[in-house]
C-alpha cells in the first residue's frame, strides 16, 4: 500500500501556562511568585509552581498546602486572555502561511516556504517567531515542528518550556517514538488504550500494528493517526482556518533549464493557479512574490509590494512579468518555479466614480472573473487559465502593434 508522503512544514505553537502567564503580563510583580489560576480548581499554574508538583485540576486546598504563602491564587479572567490570543494569532497569521486555531492558547501553521523566503535556517525561523512573540505579546511560547500537524503536536510533550523541538531524519524521530507513551497520541482515549493493551504500549508499537488491522479493529480515527505518524498529511483541523498567503510552485526536475521561454511558460502557470485559488477564495493581495530554484536547491526570491489591496488578474500579472525579467538570468540552471501571494485579506468592492474608468474596469474583470469560476466548478475545468492568459497576450500583441 503507498501512500504520497507530506512535503509540508507545519509547526504547532502552544502557549507556555498560558492563563498563569497572562496573569504574570498584566501583573509584573508577580513574576517570581507562584501564580495559580483558578476557583476550587486549578486549571493554570507557573512552571515554578509545577516543578512543586502543583498540577491542573488539583484542588485549590491541595496546592495551598504544597505552596503556603507563597502562591497568589486568581480568578480566571477569559475576556483578557481573548485579548492576548488574538495578539498571538496575528503574528502567526502574518508570519506563516496560514493557521489552523485549535484552541485559544494553539494553533498549526503552514511553513512550509516560509524559512527558505526569508533566508534562515529552520532553527533560525522558529527562534525568530518564539522571540518575536514573546517581545510584542509577552507571553513565552514553545514550538514544535515536523511534516504532519499530528506529529508536531506530539512533539509538544519534548521541550516545554520555551522551547523548540524539531527532527532533520526518521531515525531520530523512531529512537523518540519508542521512549513515548501510547497516551501521548493526540485523541487516543483510556478506551482506546484498552483496545491497544499489550499490543501497543509506546508511540513505536502503535506504529507497527497493520494498518488495516487498524483500520478493521478500531476504525478511521486510528488509522488517520497512524498515517498522520508515518509523514502523511490528512488530518483536518476542524477550527476556523485563516489563509494569508497563497503559494503555487512546480518543479521540473528532469527538465532543468535556463531557457527563458521556458521558465517564464511554468512561472505563468503557477500564476494562474494561485490567482484561481485566490479568486475563488474572494481574496487580494498587497504583496507579490516570484521564486526561482537553481539545480543546487538554493532559491531566489524577487518580491514587489503594492501600494494598495488588488485582484486584478492585468496588474497581478503585469507585477509578476516585471519580477521574472528582473530574476532571470541566463546563466542561472533552474529546477523550479514559484509564485506567492502574502499579505491577503477578503476582497473589498471598490467605490466606483465617473471620473475612474480603472475602478470600473477592475470591478467588471472581478465579476467576469466570478463568472468563469462558476464555470470551472460546474465543468470541472481550468477555464480561468485559458481565458485570462488568452486575454494577457492580446493585450500585449496590440500594445507592441501600437508601439
Amino acid at each position: 500500500m503507498k501512500f504520497k508522503v507530506s512535503q509540508k512544514l507545519y509547526i504547532h505553537v502552544d502557549c507556555d501556562s498560558f492563563f498563569a502567564s497572562c496573569e504574570v503580563l498584566r501583573h509584573p510583580e508577580f513574576k517570581n511568585k507562584y501564580v495559580c489560576v483558578g476557583g476550587d480548581i486549578i486549571v493554570a499554574a507557573t512552571y515554578n509552581a509545577k516543578y512543586l508538583w502543583v498540577k491542573t485540576w488539583m484542588p485549590a486546598w491541595e496546592a495551598k498546602k504544597i505552596l503556603w504563602e507563597h502562591a497568589v491564587f486568581l480568578a480566571p479572567d477569559i475576556g483578557y486572555y481573548n485579548k492576548i490570543s488574538q495578539k498571538l494569532m496575528k503574528i502567526l497569521q502574518e508570519e506563516t502561511a496560514w493557521i489552523e486555531i485549535f484552541s485559544i492558547d494553539e494553533a498549526f501553521c503552514n511553513i512550509t516556504w516560509i524559512p527558505e523566503y526569508h533566508k534562515k535556517s529552520h532553527k533560525e525561523f522558529l527562534l525568530f517567531l518564539q522571540n518575536k512573540i514573546l517581545n510584542e505579546v509577552g507571553i513565552p511560547v514553545s514550538i514544535w515542528m515536523s511534516h504532519t500537524r499530528i506529529k508536531a503536536k506530539i512533539f509538544s510533550k519534548l521541550d516545554k518550556p520555551f522551547g523548540i523541538t524539531f527532527f532533520e531524519n526518521t531515525e531520530a524521530e523512531q529512537e523518540i517514538f519508542k521512549k513515548l507513551p501510547l497516551a501521548i497520541i493526540p485523541f487516543i482515549g483510556k478506551s482506546y488504550q484498552k483496545k491497544f493493551e499489550y499490543r501497543a504500549v509506546s508511540v513505536f508499537d502503535f506504529l507497527n500494528i497493520w494498518f488495516w488491522e487498524l483500520k478493521k479493529q478500531v476504525g478511521k480515527n486510528a488509522t488517520t493517526l497512524w498515517l498522520e505518524l508515518m509523514w502523511v498529511d490528512v488530518f483536518i483541523v476542524k477550527k476556523s482556518t485563516q489563509t494569508k498567503s497563497i503559494s503555487r510552485t512546480r518543479s521540473f526536475n528532469q527538465e532543468l533549464s535556463t531557457d527563458k521561454k521556458f521558465l517564464w511558460e511554468k512561472l505563468r502557470r503557477n500564476f494562474e493557479r494561485a490567482f484561481e485559488e485566490m479568486n475563488s477564495k474572494n481574496l487580494e493581495t498587497s504583496n507579490i512574490s516570484i521564486m526561482f530554484r537553481n539545480k543546487e536547491f538554493i532559491c531566489e526570491y524577487e518580491t514587489y509590494k503594492i501600494a494598495k489591496y488588488t485582484n486584478s488578474h492585468k496588474e497581478i500579472a503585469n507585477i509578476i512579468q516585471k519580477l521574472f525579467e528582473k530574476l532571470y538570468s541566463p546563466w542561472r540552471v533552474c529546477r523550479s518555479t514559484g509564485v506567492f501571494f502574502l499579505n491577503l485579506r477578503s476582497y473589498l468592492p471598490k467605490q466606483r466614480s465617473i471620473f475612474e474608468s480603472k475602478l470600473r474596469n477592475s470591478e467588471q474583470n472581478y465579476q467576469l472573473s466570478k463568472v468563469i469560476e462558476n464555470i470551472n466548478k460546474e465543468n470541472n475545468l481550468h477555464l480561468v487559465t485559458f481565458w485570462t492568459t488568452l486575454l494577457w497576450e492580446g493585450e500585449q500583441v496590440v500594445q507592441k502593434l501600437r508601439e
